[in-house]
């Protein structure tokens, strides 16, 4: 995580902390290449971003949306466990029927 906000940090300085970046997703599927960056600078003098400023954002932002998916995966995979749903069965004093179903 720090990483990438290093690499976003770096590439804001070289742009003179003036650049702008806008994220949408196209195609049906959700993952880091379903997401189109566009790259803007805020420049007075109209200057344009530097040569790298695309690449290195959209890169930062996909390196984004991979960690992101990662940590809901992992949360995902938790909630799921049989531990978890062991734990929730406890603390709720949930009981069961020997057929399976909810009782009391």
């Amino acid at each position: 995580m720090h990483g990438i906000a290093d690499r976003l940090q770096a590439i804001q300085r070289r742009n003179f902390y003036q650049l702008a970046a806008e994220a949408s997703h196209r195609g049906r599927y959700y993952h880091e290449y379903t997401m189109s960056v566009d790259v803007t600078r805020d420049s007075p003098t109209w200057q344009p971003p530097t040569e790298d400023a695309e690449d290195v954002v959209t890169e930062a932002l996909r390196d984004l949306a991979r960690w992101l998916y990662r940590q809901l995966e992992a949360e995902y995979d938790y909630l799921t466990s049989d531990e978890a749903i062991d734990e929730g069965i406890i603390v709720n004093e949930y009981t069961f029927t020997e057929g399976g179903r909810r009782f009391g």
